[in-house]
């Protein structure tokens, strides 16, 4: 007779950690305390220290936890696929060590195996700000400790996500979010699927972004994929998270300087892309590893290069040169026309993010010319 110690688990929560042991201790207990043997939890630790190690023994009983413990240096991807290869249930999801999920995320796996889905990400904005996650502005007071759930329905609609890719690229490959794109983290995934992206790229996670990379590498795989406007996990934001601006030091910088290279020399960066580190160019160059990878050379052409040069810029004028050249050259290695290219450069810089950009100039020549 099968029993509950035996039994495959239907769902894994994947935590990779990496000094945030505070927050991994409170994201730890609380999927733990879950009772459901269904659930598993695989937490990777790449911590300089082990003190997360010691804390675990006090959940060495619970054989629903699979802690693994590799010293540094170990890169930010290199953790996160080690990860998942531990992960033994038929669903996966990743989430941050910041983060959290709702206890109904299992029943959320059952429905989704029921129904035959690759598939289930949901749509209702969660966040949970920690202490000190974010700073307060001039306008706004923000407080620590703060849950924010938006009004959700319930309501489901299945997508056809290599549509939603190729939207994606032609988007410049900003703003992922927008887009119906199946993800691993802070969604559930088929194992299987991952299974398949790992024998073609060689790893569950091959680009910088974690979440990129396999939100396109997913889309060329899954076949039934389904968006719910219902919370299943809880995004949290603390210091020196993902989601704080702490991580943007070096922006506009060398991309061989950012913290996602670290450990990572042998990374070869997309001859396409712009080598500076900003968030527009890590995520498009993850989805151009990701589509190469997933034998897709035909969807590189879809990527808006001049968008994406025009938000670059937008976000950081500093940078305008070598990006500008970049787009050129991009542009005659892939075959396309540079006049259009230059043409939908403008009117992306324009029409985006460069009004801000043509606001700052004005202002700053009409203080030359004494103009009030």
């Amino acid at each position: 007779m099968e029993t509950d110690s035996n039994r495959r688990p239907l769902l894994s929560i994947v935590l990779p950690t990496r000094n945030h042991i505070p927050y991994a201790k409170s994201a730890i207990d609380s999927i733990l305390e879950i009772a459901d043997w269904r659930l598993e939890l695989v937490v990777q630790d790449n911590s300089d220290v082990r003190d997360l190690e010691s804390y675990m023994r006090g959940w060495a009983s619970d054989q629903r936890l699979r802690y693994q413990y590799i010293p540094p240096p170990l890169s930010m991807i290199g953790n996160f696929n080690a990860a998942v290869a531990r992960a033994e249930g038929e669903y996966v999801c990743v989430i941050g060590d910041d983060d959290g999920v709702n206890p109904e995320i299992v029943d959320a796996a059952a429905w989704a195996k029921a129904n035959d889905l690759d598939a289930l990400t949901p749509t209702c904005i969660v966040n949970y700000l920690w202490e000190g996650g974010l700073s307060s502005t001039l306008f706004t007071r923000i407080e620590g400790g703060e849950l924010y759930i938006a009004a959700f329905t319930g309501n489901y609609r299945q997508v056809d996500p290599k549509k939603e890719a190729v939207k994606l690229l032609r988007n410049g490959a900003l703003y992922y979010h927008a887009f119906y794109l199946p993800r691993l983290y802070h969604g559930l995934v088929r194992r299987r699927c991952l299974e398949d992206i790992r024998e073609r790229a060689g790893a569950y996670f091959a680009g910088l972004s974690p979440d990129i990379f396999s939100a396109v590498a997913i889309s060329e795989i899954a076949r039934r994929v389904v968006f719910i406007d219902y919370p299943l996990t809880i995004p949290g934001v603390c210091p020196g998270s993902g989601s704080t601006f702490q991580q943007k030091k070096g922006f506009g910088g060398r991309i061989e300087d950012s913290f996602l290279m670290r450990d990572r020399g042998d990374y070869k960066w997309c001859d396409l892309i712009p080598r500076v580190y900003t968030a527009e160019t890590v995520w498009a160059e993850s989805a151009i590893v990701a589509v190469r990878a997933m034998g897709r050379e035909d969807l590189v052409r879809e990527l808006n290069l001049p968008k994406l040069a025009a938000y670059c810029i937008g976000a950081n004028a500093s940078i305008a040169v070598p990006v500008v050249h970049k787009l050129f050259e991009a542009l005659r290695r892939t075959g396309r026309s540079r006049t259009v290219g230059a043409v939908r450069f403008v009117w992306s810089l324009f029409s985006g993010p460069g009004w801000k950009l043509w606001l700052r100039i004005w202002k700053r020549l009409r203080m030359m010319l004494g103009v009030k």
